[in-house]
């Protein structure tokens, strides 16, 4: 039997350069995306579904390991439950001379350690995560767009705790990072940009081709169904290509 791949129909012309989207990127439970890893060193920065992993620094090698770290949190500000299996490592600060006592970044342009991601305008960025200590003092979350502070999420050295920034000015990119080692859980922000989330970049060399169901599940590649593709280029960054493949 022929098969024939057919774009899922929620995945319009419009999804090729998207404005306005509202991102997850459950770092801390999304085996397609995240996967358990031991994190990325300088040179590699990929980006995974917006999402923009640098390590950068001097002899920064363990940016963004992911490792299991099974929790639990029910917000309290909107009783919604999350189930974690694993957690996403910053293993640092985001700039050099940082201190916990840093209420606010000697740098609001980060070096090392960040994550960055671009809106098309006001957004707000919701943030589940930890502290990197469970005996040192608590540690800070920051949020700038290269030049301004935006805010503060504080993780004290106790079980999970959530966090909201709020960005409100022109489209910018957006940079999260902290004053000492962070563990993050989730994180979502509105009015992201995403760019290309259903092709295959034809200017680059693919490397690694992965198939998941929705669940996240590894399949075969000859599955059929709702597959979602992870494509690793040989320069470090991924991309996902979301398709419904039938039999004709």
């Amino acid at each position: 039997m022929k098969k024939t791949l057919l774009l899922v129909a929620v995945l319009t012309a419009t999804s090729l350069m998207s404005f306005g989207q509202t991102k997850v990127w459950n770092v801390g439970n999304d085996p397609v995306l995240f996967p358990v890893s031991s994190g990325y060193s300088t040179g590699n920065n990929p980006t995974i579904d917006g999402l923009t992993i640098t390590p950068g620094g001097t002899n920064v090698t363990n940016m963004g390991v992911v490792e299991a770290g099974a929790k639990t949190f029910t917000s309290p500000t909107t009783s919604v439950e999350y189930s974690f299996a694993n957690r996403f490592k910053f293993n640092g600060a985001g700039y050099s001379g940082a201190a916990n006592t840093d209420a606010q970044p000697t740098a609001m342009m980060p070096t090392q350690r960040y994550l960055s991601f671009s809106v098309s305008g006001n957004s707000t960025i919701y943030v589940i995560g930890a502290s990197g200590s469970t005996t040192n003092p608590s540690r800070n979350l920051f949020l700038t767009d290269g030049t301004n502070f935006i805010g503060l999420v504080n993780f004290p050295n106790t079980p999970l705790s959530e966090g909201t920034f709020t960005y409100t000015g022109p489209a910018a990119t957006l940079y999260m990072f902290c004053n000492a080692a962070v563990n993050m859980y989730y994180i979502s922000a509105t009015n992201v940009i995403v760019s290309a989330v259903n092709t295959i970049d034809t200017n680059k060399k693919v490397v690694d081709v992965q198939h998941f169901d929705i669940l996240g599940k590894k399949i075969n590649e000859n599955a059929k169904g709702l597959v979602i593709q992870k494509v690793t280029y040989d320069d470090g960054t991924v991309g996902t290509v979301k398709s419904y493949i039938k039999d004709k």
